[in-house]
């Protein structure tokens, strides 16, 4: 195996361990640890909002990192612990123990992440072939996917404990692949055999953007988190809810591929724009129609685009603040994301329902898309 494969491999599958599982697995489960333990929907909503809140914390300690070695060995932390604080969930059914386990592993998810894809971006860059991240995104995905139907192969077997158990012994059984094959790689040969030029993304006025990326971060973690519990709520759908996580994931697998081709023909800009527009036709589909269909075209819009906007995001303001663009956008949407779940399980467990959570969130959306608008017609041009 060349090492550019090794390298992309293994970013792929440190996406798929830290984040399709790591950060997203909870969402699964949701339904099978309300019905095993009895909580409620804001208990849900805490639960997820201490990950996203630790996710936040560990995107604001990765910027304090510096040097090679030391990403390298924050990436290994971060890694290590997303597998062990999956692990560690089924082996308590102690409510505060949640909290911290998840906050963890929000911290872990950010570390392993952000090291990793700063770790192969930088690698590809050198060799001028940037466009190849979209490979390593597609990892999130596919952890989406495959974590999803081992909830649903082994729902009627095991219970919600077994499965983070199962999870975790799988992610760790990866663990000596993704520790061996990211890190610095001698890639000059493969560029000297696969010339490639690529369009520069020209940055957007960065404030219009953060408000943007932070409303993003707010109206998709909703859907990312309750939508199976919706789904399997409503009467008849009972059967489709885990299919449409799977599908979330399939989804996303080839969608960081797709919009970042769409984005070198149109422009960044343009293609982030869509990107948003798509993933609000999506959000509501499951309250305008109670039925299998569309649920599962909105398993596709979300999962089609909710990876790709971050992709986009990230060229267009990273410069911005002098060079502190990325973190600050990153600590937006993370603010962003840990408010909607909480939020979410405050109204459904008082004033609101399910159905209202998922227009609100849709129309923080339409507001994130609105600003990015404003942005580029704040900049001549399209990027």
């Amino acid at each position: 195996m060349s090492p550019l494969s090794r390298l992309l491999l293994g970013g792929f599958l440190t996406l798929a361990v830290v984040m399709g599982v790591g950060r997203f697995y909870y969402t699964p489960l949701l339904p099978i640890m309300r019905a095993e333990h009895g909580f409620g929907v804001d208990t849900a909503g805490l639960i997820a909002g201490f990950n996203f809140a630790g996710y936040l914390l560990g995107s604001l300690l990765v910027t304090l990192v510096s040097g090679a070695a030391m990403r390298l060995a924050t990436f290994r932390l971060g890694l290590v612990l997303s597998v062990a604080t999956t692990l560690a969930m089924g082996f308590t059914e102690n409510l505060p123990l949640w909290y911290a386990l998840r906050a963890l592993s929000g911290i872990a998810s950010a570390l392993a992440m952000i090291s990793a894809a700063g770790i192969i971006a930088e690698a590809l860059a050198r060799i001028g072939q940037e466009a190849r991240i979209g490979w390593v995104f597609g990892g999130v995905g596919s952890g989406i996917a495959a974590s999803g139907l081992l909830v649903h192969l082994a729902e009627p077997h095991l219970s919600a404990a077994s499965l983070w158990i199962a999870a975790g012994l799988g992610c760790a059984a990866l663990l000596p692949v993704m520790l061996a094959f990211v890190g610095d790689r001698d890639l000059q040969a493969f560029a000297r055999t696969h010339p490639h030029t690529k369009r520069i993304p020209r940055p957007l006025p960065f404030w219009p953007l953060f408000a943007s990326y932070t409303a993003e971060g707010l109206g998709y973690s909703v859907f990312a988190t309750f939508i199976v519990a919706i789904v399997k709520s409503r009467p008849g759908l009972e059967d489709i809810g885990s299919w449409v996580w799977i599908i979330v994931g399939l989804a996303g697998l080839p969608s960081c591929l797709f919009w970042s081709a769409l984005a070198e023909r149109i422009g960044f800009s343009l293609a982030l724009l869509l990107a948003f527009l798509t993933q609000i036709l999506g959000i509501p589909l499951p309250v305008m129609s109670d039925s299998g269909t569309a649920a599962l075209a909105a398993a596709v819009l979300f999962g089609g685009t909710f990876i790709p906007i971050t992709l986009l995001t990230m060229p267009l303001g990273r410069k911005g603040l002098n060079g502190r663009g990325f973190a600050v956008l990153t600590a937006g949407f993370g603010l962003g994301q840990m408010l909607g779940p909480v939020a979410t399980g405050w109204l459904v467990e008082g004033p609101a329902d399910y159905d209202t959570a998922l227009l609100a969130s849709a129309g923080v959306v339409t507001a994130g898309a609105a600003m990015l608008a404003v942005a580029m017609a704040r900049r001549e041009g399209v990027a």
